[in-house]
């Protein structure tokens, strides 16, 4: 298998001038020319925003890793919002739990917006040692009273519509439902022609997150998951970002789609885990120590997206790229979908 360690959407880091090449002794074996590669900091930045997934808080460090991005983003960075794509609590949800998130984001982010969803271990419960689906009801009120957000909804930021959806379950058959589905296929055709960000726990199989087939269950191989890939290839303005591999940005290294990838017409952003990432190769390994997660600078007709290692507190050369969002007009009323789930 050929490995890449850099793909044609990787930008040099800001202030960069030039990218040296080195060998495993530190020896300099050459040079990439920036060219028209460096980041366009001479354009209108529209806003930012912080980008994390599955923060396992109630994991050895995840608390310690959220207070640290958090911090990062409102104090440093100066961000207009944060977006965390699932996967809040540790293990398995429950009052005490999700509290958690919402004394950490009262404390590290009180002026600045957190927008959350949740992810697979958000509306599973534990009992007698088997996974429990949590009742959808109960799982709702949760998520209004620690996150502030039922469990989808959507927001906007200038011409941008942020579309959060939430996991409805841990099975490939529902985890997300058909009332959900209609919502976002809804949301999708009302601003088919702006530039939509979708947040989704669950990535895209074969695809960014899912470096050589190494993660075990495939969550999007049931209906919903046919409808949702549907709704992304068709509403090609979207960017699909999510989680729950916890792939590190370093799984790059493996296959070039680790991190970005555009197979179904839209891109596709994975966001390692804040907590635990793991490494990209076959074993996945967790990293207690590491933190990584993006700060997203967004302008007219792209985007930049910078990875960060939050525990070394640097950029990562490898997750910094540049994804070109050039509007693109879609006809009203032209989506299909052969399930039969979505009503027009």
């Amino acid at each position: 298998m050929a490995y890449k360690l850099f793909i044609s959407q990787n930008v040099a880091l800001l202030n960069t001038r030039r990218i040296g090449i080195y060998d495993s002794n530190g020896n300099r074996v050459g040079q990439i020319p920036l060219g028209s590669l460096t980041p366009p900091t001479e354009w209108k930045k529209l806003c930012s925003f912080g980008a994390l997934s599955d923060i396992h808080l109630q994991q050895a460090t995840g608390q310690g890793d959220f207070q640290r991005a958090l911090s990062y983003f409102t104090n440093e960075e100066n961000v207009d919002f944060t977006c965390v794509c699932g996967d809040l609590v540790g293990y398995y949800a429950s009052e005490a739990n999700l509290s958690v998130f919402k004394s950490n984001v009262d404390t590290y982010s009180p002026n600045t917006p957190v927008y959350a969803i949740a992810g697979n271990h958000d509306v599973i419960a534990a009992e007698s040692e088997n996974w429990a689906k949590i009742d959808e009801a109960t799982t709702n009120v949760w998520l209004v009273t620690y996150t502030g957000h039922p469990r989808y909804y959507s927001f906007t930021q200038g011409n941008d519509v942020y579309i959060m959806v939430g996991l409805a379950s841990n099975s490939a058959s529902d985890f997300l439902t058909i009332e959900e589905l209609q919502w976002l296929y809804e949301t999708l055709e009302a601003n088919r022609n702006k530039r939509c960000f979708v947040f989704m726990h669950v990535f895209p199989w074969d695809g960014s997150g899912d470096v050589l087939d190494a993660y075990p269950t495939d969550l999007m191989s049931g209906t919903p998951g046919k409808v949702f890939y549907s709704l992304m290839k068709h509403y090609r303005n979207v960017i699909w970002l999510h989680g729950h591999s916890h792939v590190r940005f370093s799984g790059q290294e493996y296959g070039d789609m680790a991190n970005i990838d555009n197979k179904y017409g839209r891109w596709s952003v994975h966001i390692p885990s804040c907590a635990v990432p793991k490494t990209g190769d076959e074993h996945r390994t967790s990293l207690d120590a590491e933190s990584e997660g993006y700060v997203v600078d967004v302008y007219e007709n792209g985007i930049h997206l910078r990875g960060r290692d939050f525990v070394k507190g640097e950029f990562l050369p490898i997750a910094s790229y540049w994804l070109d969002t050039t509007l693109q007009t879609i006809p009203a009323g032209t989506y299909t979908d052969s399930t039969g789930t979505i009503t027009k």
